[in-house]
């Protein structure tokens, strides 16, 4: 006789791997603030943060402390660059809102939104180096100038972690970790590789 079969249930995570997953992503925020204390080691910081939460998210462990220091050691003067035009970004930013440059709110409001995109770039590219993409900055920008949902998204997530990092300023580091989770969930749904 030909009985029917019924399907095998779907593999679940309980509850202790999703802890895990919790504190692993806590362990990776707070060794990423740790190491970008010094601001001009925050983007290496991020990349190597990247990296370990992309490895966890793949293979459901942290990678090698090896590995991380050498992605944090090739990105160390390639991000400065990008540190430096945050700082002025963010400069210019607070000029605005004072009132110290002329233009006032509409210049206050398109340079806020070209800054939340150009987030929304350096998160995608955060995101294609975790997954070792080749050329991680042209990476960011196609998929951010076809599609520019894709680095809006990120850059949301973002503004959000940030909100939530200000109201409660202790959970600081853990936010970096649960951010960068969210953003290579986020690019894997807008921006796949």
């Amino acid at each position: 006789m030909n009985w029917p079969v019924e399907a095998a249930p779907e593999l679940r995570l309980d509850w202790r791997e999703r802890f895990a997953l919790g504190t692993d992503l806590a362990l990776i925020g707070v060794v990423v603030t740790v190491a970008g204390l010094p601001l001009l080691t925050l983007p290496a910081a991020l990349a190597a943060g990247s990296t370990a939460v992309r490895h966890r998210y793949e293979h459901g462990r942290l990678p090698g402390f090896r590995s991380l220091l050498r992605r944090f050691g090739r990105a160390l003067l390639p991000g400065m660059p990008f540190a430096v035009a945050a700082a002025l970004l963010l400069i210019d930013l607070m000029a605005l809102s004072r009132g110290w440059v002329p233009g006032g709110t509409p210049v206050l409001v398109v340079t806020a939104v070209a800054a939340t995109w150009l987030a929304g770039v350096a998160t995608l590219t955060l995101v294609a180096i975790g997954r070792e993409t080749p050329s991680p900055l042209r990476w960011a920008w196609e998929r951010a100038t076809t599609r520019p949902w894709s680095a809006l998204a990120p850059a949301l997530a973002g503004v959000l972690a940030f909100f939530l990092a200000l109201s409660m300023p202790a959970t600081i580091p853990l936010v970096i970790g649960f951010h960068l989770f969210a953003a290579h969930v986020i690019s894997d749904r807008l921006a796949p590789a």
